[in-house]
């Protein structure tokens, strides 16, 4: 599950651990390299240009240099706090018209963190106001101070606005990689849902023809072992017996059946009662398919002849699936034809559609379905083919064996 975003706020935006431990570490050394940019200036850069500023250096401008960098180290933890922190001093230094270090740096990297970190309309209320002070700020520095020239106004600008809209432009970046990071982590969950969801049906479905089909031949079977012995009572023994075993036998599996049966169900699938669908209802399912928008055509060849309750409903099945892979990835317009071809010993079951085919989806048409299909037919010791065709559109067939 995607986690819920902390809101933002002016005072605390992240807590510590979200920032992390190589975070907060990077933070430390950006203000220690301010730092010692700002000392440097201090002690080296400043006996060169010193002559046009009003002040020297001193003690009180070491101060102002360390306190305007060391508020770095918390910048993305309290962006507004750390904000502040750092523009005071560095007003009050150039106020009293230091000779400028690279301390400034500390401004820049300041105005971008509270575009990168606070909500649009609280960045720009903190940071354009700070901004606007500097410049009118800058501006009576120009009319007073020899240091002060008409392009500090222009540096001004740069160093405040530019820093802060490309903050606003990571801001905003990272919320769209984050809402696309939700979106995917929701679409996965949809998508295991939707396994699962599917997995549950099918193992419904294979309960049901178990009980339907599997169980019910063999109460057939046992029942007629069980008469077979009362008429063969008085008999030979051996005969008897070998009938008991039989009946035994089909009891035993009758209640592992029943177990494997509960199992595979749910407790929500133990009322279902309807039977399983035969050729026979291959006429509502074509219906129900055009009623749906897609043409279906069916053709019946050889002389029709009901099969085993296994091999019925697995041609069904085939069918079934294949109309509703075509109606799903067949695209608009597809439409389809069903031919049952009645042989000496075979039916052979053939869905062709004319539609895009896998191919042209990327997908196989079903995917586990088609597995299915082929599964279901060799159990029934049957073959199976699915692919598209060459000339565009799928087909699926089956051949199943019958009796003579």
């Amino acid at each position: 599950m995607p986690t819920a975003r902390r809101p933002h706020s002016i005072g605390r935006v992240k807590r510590f651990r979200d920032v992390g431990v190589r975070g907060l570490i990077f933070d430390a050394l950006v203000a220690a390299g301010v730092l010692a940019l700002g000392l440097t200036g201090v002690y080296e850069l400043n006996a060169d240009i010193a002559p046009v500023f009003s002040r020297e250096a001193d003690a009180l401008h070491t101060l102002l240099t360390v306190l305007t960098a060391v508020p770095l180290a918390l910048r993305r933890v309290y962006p507004a706090a750390a904000f502040f922190a750092t523009l005071i001093p560095w007003m009050v230094d150039r106020t009293l018209d230091y000779p400028q270090s690279l301390t400034a740096f500390a401004v820049f990297i300041m105005f971008y963190t509270i575009g990168a970190e606070l909500p649009r309309r609280t960045a720009f209320l903190i940071a354009g106001t700070t901004a606007a002070v500097l410049l009118l700020w800058t501006s009576v520095g120009v009319a007073f101070l020899e240091s002060v020239t008409r392009a500090s106004l222009l540096s001004t600008m740069i160093s405040t606005v530019t820093p802060l809209l490309l903050g606003r432009e990571i801001h905003e970046r990272r919320r769209r990689v984050d809402a696309l990071r939700e979106r995917a982590e929701r679409a996965e969950q949809e998508r295991e849902e939707k396994a699962q969801r599917a997995v549950a049906d099918e193992r419904a479905r294979i309960a049901r023809e178990l009980h339907d089909v599997v169980a019910h031949q063999m109460t057939v079977m046992t029942l007629q072992a069980e008469g077979a012995r009362r008429i063969a009572a008085g008999s030979d023994p051996r005969v008897v017996e070998a009938l008991e075993t039989i009946s035994e036998a089909g009891h035993g599996a009758l209640a592992e059946m029943r177990r494997m049966v509960s199992l595979l169900r749910g407790p929500e699938d133990e009322s279902e009662t309807e039977p399983l669908p035969t050729l026979a209802n291959l006429g509502l399912l074509v219906e129900k398919v055009r009623a749906a928008g897609m043409p279906v055509d069916v053709e019946v060849k050889g002389e029709a002849r009901p099969l085993s309750e296994a091999k019925e409903l697995s041609a069904y099945r085939v069918v079934q699936e294949s109309l509703t892979n075509a109606a799903r990835h067949g695209g608009p317009g597809v439409s389809a034809i069903v031919t049952l071809d009645y042989g000496k010993d075979r039916l052979d079951v053939q869905v062709l559609d004319d539609g895009r085919g896998a191919s042209a989806t990327g997908d196989t048409q079903g995917g586990h379905g088609i597995v299915g299909m082929r599964e279901r037919i060799a159990v029934i010791g049957g073959e199976f083919d699915a692919g598209p065709k060459s000339g565009g559109g799928y087909r699926v067939y089956a051949s199943i064996p019958v009796e003579s």
